[in-house]
């Protein structure tokens, strides 16, 4: 009976303390749109925690820090020519990412470690 008891308290303090916790992107505030920003990374700063993506020949700079990953395990696993959509806020002057979706490749893009060869014998 011991043994069921103290793994149930121990998860239930862990939970009490868990959704407390403040999430990593903060809320918009009042009157902020979420907006969204589609394009090809160009650049990434891991020491700033930056990131500019390129749509159309439009470039956008996001700042990273605390927004959440869907499509990859960390920051460190963004490259650069990955396909992208950003959620953000302007704040102040400054576009901050809320969340970062990495999307699969298109028009003709070659997975990456093979390549498509033409063939002009036709």
């Amino acid at each position: 009976m011991r043994r069921v008891i103290i793994p149930v308290i121990v998860m239930a303090v862990f939970a009490v303390f868990v959704s407390q916790a403040p999430a990593l992107t903060p809320k918009p505030q009042k009157g902020q749109k979420i907006e969204r920003f589609t394009g090809r990374v160009t650049s990434i700063s891991l020491s700033d925690l930056t990131m500019v993506v390129e749509s159309m020949k439009v470039g956008m700079t996001f700042e990273i820090g605390g927004a959440r990953l869907k499509g990859y395990k960390a920051v460190k696993n963004i490259r650069t020519g990955d396909r992208v959509t950003v959620q953000y806020v302007m704040s102040q002057g400054k576009a901050t990412a809320r969340v970062i979706t990495k999307n699969k490749s298109y028009r003709g893009d070659s997975p990456q470690g093979t390549a498509t060869i033409p063939d002009d014998n036709k």
